[in-house]
């Protein structure tokens, strides 16, 4: 994503090279946090007839809104 930001011409403090993906147990936070905590949607689309899109289409999303 910090590279999209970068194509679309925004200037960041940051360089994709930068940023390292970590695991959760890696970044300490004052609760303990699953290993995998994905919300499951299967109700809401069951429900709506909706279907989320994946989190990276999200992000994609708001960074189109806000650039």
């Amino acid at each position: 994503m910090v590279a999209e930001a970068l194509a679309a011409g925004k200037p960041l403090k940051t360089a994709p090279e930068t940023v390292v993906a970590i695991g959760s147990a890696d970044y300490p936070t004052p609760a303990a946090r699953p290993a995998n905590s994905r919300l499951d949607t299967t109700l809401f689309r069951d429900t709506f007839g909706l279907r989320l899109p994946h989190w990276q289409e999200g992000v994609r999303h708001v960074l189109q809104q806000i650039f």
